[in-house]
C-alpha cells in the first residue's frame, strides 16, 4: 500500500504564506534570522566560523549532548539526530513493523502517525479522544488508556501534547501509564513535539523510559518558531539507536550544519524565549476562548482549551462541513485553518494559536463582525 497524499499539508501549502491571519499551523510564527540572534545574543561572526563539512551522521556531538539532558538517564548516544520529527517517525515506523502489525494510537491523529504505518501493511487500533472534548474530565482518561493498550499491539503511539486535541497527560493518565506498560512486552513510541510548551514552567513530562522498550521524537521547530531549521531527534536505546542511525544514511544522511548549530545555541539559551512564547500563546488561547463562550464566532458552538501544544479542536455548529467552513472562513475572513475533514473526521476546525497577538486579535475581529456572512452562505 502506498501512502496518500498528505490533507493537511496540501491545504497548507495553498494557504499559510498569504494569510492575514494564520490559525492553521501547527507552530508558533517562524521568527525572521535575526531576531533569533537577537533573542539569543549570537554574535554573527561565530556562523562566520563555521564548517560547511557534513555534520557527523548521528549529529554533531555537542547538540546531542544538550538534547539528552531534556530527558532523565538518556547519554547522548541514546540520541539521533533527523531533519525534523517526520524523518524520525520514518525510521523508527520502518524499523519496528512489518506487515499486519498492530499499531494502537489515539484519534484523531497527525496523518504520518497512521499512515506511515499503514502503507507498510500495519493494522490500526484507533481510540477515539472526541467524546473528551465534550466533557469537563481532564486528560487520555482511564479508559482510552486501557484501550491503547488492548490485544496487546506490536507498537503503541502516544502523541502528547496531543495534535489537533491539545490533551496532555495528566498525574492520573501517568500513573496508569505506570501500571499499563510495567509489563509490556512490545514497543510505545511517544511523539513529544510540543514539550516546551507546556503548562509545566520548563518542561512538559515525557513518558520515554517507562518501559524498555520505549522511544522517543522531539524538536525545536514548531515551539520556538523555527521550523525552517528542521532539526528534530530520536530517543531509545542505544543499541537501537544505531540501527536507526544506519537506516538514516539512506535518506538524508546529515543535516545541515548551520541548522545544527543554531539548534544547539537556541537549546542553550531557550528559556527567556521560551517565556515569551508561551505568554503570547496562553493569552491567544484565553482570547479565543472568551470570545466563544460569548458566542462572537458564528459557526463555533464549543472550545476546551489545550493544556499544552499549540493546537486545540473546536466545534462546529450542527450540519456544517469543515472544509466548506474552513474555505469560506478565509475567503471572506482572511482567517485559516483547518477543517476536520483533513484529520478524517467531521464537525470540527483545528485551530493553531501561535500567531502573533496582534494578527491573532484583528483575525478574531474579523470573524465576529463578517462570520455570520459565511454562515448565511453556507446555509443556502
Amino acid at each position: 500500500m502506498g501512502l496518500r497524499e498528505f490533507f493537511i499539508e496540501d491545504r497548507l501549502e495553498k494557504f499559510r504564506t498569504e494569510a492575514p491571519c494564520n490559525l492553521g499551523e501547527s507552530g508558533i510564527r517562524n521568527l525572521h534570522l535575526d531576531q533569533l540572534t537577537e533573542y539569543l545574543n549570537l554574535d554573527w561572526r561565530e556562523l562566520g566560523k563555521l564548517s560547511l563539512a557534513d555534520s557527523p551522521n548521528s549529529g554533531r556531538k555537542d547538540l546531542r549532548e544538550e538534547i539528552s539532558k531534556l530527558y532523565s538517564n538518556v547519554s547522548p548516544d541514546q540520541v539521533l539526530v533527523t531533519t525534523g520529527t517526520g524523518e524520525a517517525l520514518f525510521i523508527a515506523f520502518h524499523l519496528l513493523l512489518q506487515k499486519g502489525d498492530l499499531t494502537s494510537l489515539f484519534w484523531p491523529a497527525f496523518q504520518a502517525l497512521y499512515e506511515v504505518p499503514k502503507s507498510l501493511g500495519a493494522n490500526l487500533q484507533k481510540v477515539d479522544l472526541l467524546p473528551r472534548l465534550e466533557s469537563k474530565e481532564l486528560g487520555f482518561g482511564k479508559e482510552n488508556l486501557n484501550n491503547l493498550f488492548q490485544n496487546s499491539p506490536k507498537l503503541i503511539i502516544f502523541n502528547h501534547p496531543h495534535n489537533p486535541t491539545g490533551i496532555i497527560a495528566e498525574e492520573e493518565d501517568k500513573n496508569d501509564l505506570q501500571r499499563l506498560t510495567s509489563n509490556f512486552p512490545n514497543w510505545i513510541l511517544f511523539d513529544e513535539h510540543y514539550r516546551f510548551l507546556s503548562e509545566e514552567e520548563d518542561l512538559g513530562w515525557s513518558g520515554f523510559g517507562l518501559c524498555e522498550n520505549s522511544i522517543s521524537t522531539g524538536s525545536i521547530t514548531k515551539c520556538f518558531g523555527v521550523m525552517g531549521l528542521r532539526i528534530g531527534w530520536l530517543i531509545g536505546p542505544k543499541d537501537w539507536i544505531q540501527k536507526a542511525r544506519s537506516m538514516k544514511d539512506y535518506l538524508t544522511h546529515t543535516v545541515s550544519p548551520i541548522s545544527e548549530f543554531l539548534a544547539l545555541k537556541l537549546l542553550q539559551n531557550r528559556k527567556p524565549l521560551q517565556s515569551k512564547i508561551k505568554e503570547t500563546l496562553c493569552a491567544n488561547i484565553r482570547n479565543f476562548a472568551h470570545a466563544t463562550q460569548e458566542g462572537k464566532l458564528p459557526g463555533i458552538v464549543s472550545f476546551k482549551e489545550p493544556r499544552g501544544g499549540v493546537v486545540g479542536f473546536a466545534k462546529l455548529q450542527t450540519g456544517l462541513e469543515s472544509r466548506k467552513f474552513a474555505d469560506l472562513l478565509y475567503e471572506k475572513v482572511g482567517v485559516f485553518v483547518l477543517p476536520s475533514a483533513d484529520f478524517e473526521t467531521e464537525g470540527y476546525i483545528r485551530l493553531g494559536f501561535g500567531e502573533t497577538e496582534e494578527r491573532f486579535r484583528l483575525g478574531l475581529e474579523r470573524w465576529s463582525n463578517l462570520g455570520s456572512e459565511v454562515i448565511a452562505l453556507l446555509n443556502k
